[in-house]
């Protein structure tokens, strides 16, 4: 059975409403509109089928809302057929379409065993080096670690993005920041945090939204062992999937993730691909 994506779910609605966006729904299907001058522009991410009644539905509530663009972005390829009948046309994804899962309801020992020698060996030295990872409640740091490392890499800082998100899934997030040594609780923590992860838990599914290391982290293993940790507590959570929420993909080139995409296939996993992102622009007035 096709599980319900992060982006069908209430508390993402409540995070892309808090980015500024309205809220729609069909047929248990979530659409997000957003306003561009005098029009609007609305998206449809990842429904579980869409169906031919579904089109016309989104088509009228399109030409009510003064859309100008539609794009929709389906779970399945079999969807694809009945979006081209309908003119719609392949453009660039704006959510991952290739990404890796890991099914987690295998033991520690399988995942370990399924991973490549190297990252099994990693996580083994970032234990040795002493790196500690400890789950945390405090976004503050974490935003402000993530920027950091963020402008480092000459990208642009996410802070409104990233408490939107939290906020909105709050009893459903884990923040984990990894450590060098123990943890000094009368010193200030953000000059000890070497590494970190944002994860956001569906009903059985945990993403791996945000990751960031220092220079330090990276030298000493640690985004490697958070990793680890962050599959244990989804395993421990009862999540049936390990989502790395997104990859490389060759159909829609991005140069810049080759880097991580090796670092996540180590993980094993099975790799799974969306169709991609299909549009459809019309006269709004």
């Amino acid at each position: 059975m096709l599980q319900m994506d992060l982006r069908q779910t209430k508390e993402y609605a409540q995070y892309i409403k808090a980015l500024g966006w309205e809220i729609k729904k069909i047929n248990k299907i979530k659409i997000y509109l957003r306003k561009i001058l005098i029009a609007k522009i609305m998206k449809i991410q990842r429904p579980k089928k869409i169906k031919q009644k579904d089109i016309k539905l989104i088509e009228s509530i399109a030409k009510k809302e003064k859309a100008f663009q539609i794009i929709i972005e389906p779970s399945e390829f079999s969807d694809v057929p009945i979006l081209m009948k309908h003119g719609y046309k392949q453009t660039h994804p704006f959510v991952p379409s290739k990404t890796i899962e890991i099914d987690v309801k295998k033991s520690e020992q399988e995942l370990l065993k399924e991973m490549s020698q190297k990252t099994r060996y990693n996580i083994k030295i970032a234990i040795r080096n002493g790196v500690k990872v400890e789950n945390s409640k405090n976004i503050k740091d974490f935003v402000s670690f993530w920027n950091k490392c963020s402008i480092a890499r000459k990208n642009f800082p996410q802070t409104k993005e990233i408490n939107a998100l939290y906020n909105s899934f709050r009893n459903n997030a884990t923040i984990l920041f990894a450590y060098q040594n123990s943890i000094n609780k009368n010193t200030d923590e953000k000059t000890k945090i070497i590494a970190a992860v944002l994860l956001i838990h569906s009903k059985n599914i945990s993403y791996y939204m945000y990751a960031a290391s220092s220079k330090k982290g990276k030298k000493l293993f640690a985004p490697t062992l958070l990793v680890w940790e962050a599959i244990k507590i989804s395993k421990k959570r009862g999540c049936e999937l390990f989502d790395f929420e997104g990859i490389y993909d060759e159909r829609f080139p991005l140069p810049a993730w080759r880097g991580f995409t090796k670092f996540k296939l180590g993980f094993g996993g099975k790799i799974k691909e969306y169709p991609g992102a299909f549009t459809k622009l019309r006269i709004p007035l």
